[in-house]
């Protein structure tokens, strides 16, 4: 791989885009009941790749001053990647994700519209406000409403994503704290958010029926997990510690989409989303997530 092309999966945080990949395909999994409709998942994870890559990029773009101080090795501040080619690359990915999601029809083309102007809010206006933690959390909700969208809408589709909302609220809550890590007690509002996450899913699963309490067991052990995570980050409250903790916590939205699945769909289903974790993992051994 040459240094170019390293430095702009770098620009693009490409083990993480494997999450974004995730929501779709477990929506797909959901919705279809695992008879996929193959030239719409592919246009809607191109789709979803473009767009999430796009965000990661002007996200760097609209942080290169702050960048050039705690970040300096980073593409753009090293010189790497001129900043101008960033904001046309990222634009030019928005509009390619908005275009792959149109030939899937008018509803997908209006949700990754929405996705569009969430990111270009959240990157330029909205990051370091109290408004920018629900903001990024709706990006990924409507990521899997992307996924849901070649069938109308219903109550349960829309219901299904809120404990990624929560989580991912949740995590960029903590992602303030990487570079400094001042306040320790935000790893407390996240452990609570995770908690209330879980808490949607089990009380989404009753609601809609689902009458196995192993899947609920499954929930809270994973919510257990995710939160002893936290208590690690709590114990090593420092920028490293709250960085790699943050590289597995990202990652841990693959899993978490596997268990949507497991609830909602066919459980062995959920194996073809957590599947995506290898090359995530294997990209994330070579650069940066967050």
């Amino acid at each position: 791989m040459s240094s170019t092309t390293a430095s702009y999966l770098q620009l693009m945080r490409a083990p993480a885009v494997f999450t974004a990949m995730s929501n779709i395909l477990a929506a797909q999994l959901i919705l279809t009941r695992g008879d996929i409709l193959w030239p719409e998942l592919l246009l809607l994870l191109g789709a979803t790749a473009t767009l999430y890559s796009g965000g990661m990029v002007l996200n760097d773009w609209f942080d290169y001053q702050v960048d050039l101080r705690e970040r300096p090795a980073r593409p753009l501040p090293s010189g790497r990647i001129p900043r101008s080619h960033a904001l046309v690359f990222g634009l030019a990915l928005l509009l390619c994700g908005t275009g792959l999601a149109a030939l899937t029809g008018v509803v997908s083309f209006n949700v990754a519209l929405g996705i569009a102007a969430l990111v270009l809010l959240y990157d330029g206006v909205m990051k370091n406000t109290v408004a920018g933690f629900p903001v990024m959390g709706g990006c990924r909700y409507l990521n899997w409403l992307l996924g849901f969208s070649l069938l109308p809408f219903t109550a349960a589709s829309l219901m299904i994503p809120v404990p990624v909302f929560l989580y991912i609220t949740s995590l960029t809550l903590l992602s303030r704290e990487e570079v400094a890590a001042n306040n320790r007690a935000i790893v407390l509002y996240t452990a609570a958010g995770v908690v209330l996450a879980a808490s949607a899913l089990i009380l989404n699963a009753m609601t809609e029926g689902v009458d196995a309490p192993w899947k609920s067991g499954l929930v809270l052990a994973c919510a257990g997990f995710v939160c002893y995570r936290l208590l690690l980050i709590y114990r090593n409250f420092t920028p490293a510690g709250v960085q790699a903790g943050m590289k597995l916590l990202i990652l841990a939205i693959i899993p978490l989409d596997a268990l949507l699945v497991m609830v909602f769909g066919t459980p062995w289903h959920a194996l073809f989303v957590l599947a995506l974790l290898l090359p995530g993992k294997y990209l994330a051994r070579r650069m940066y997530v967050t």
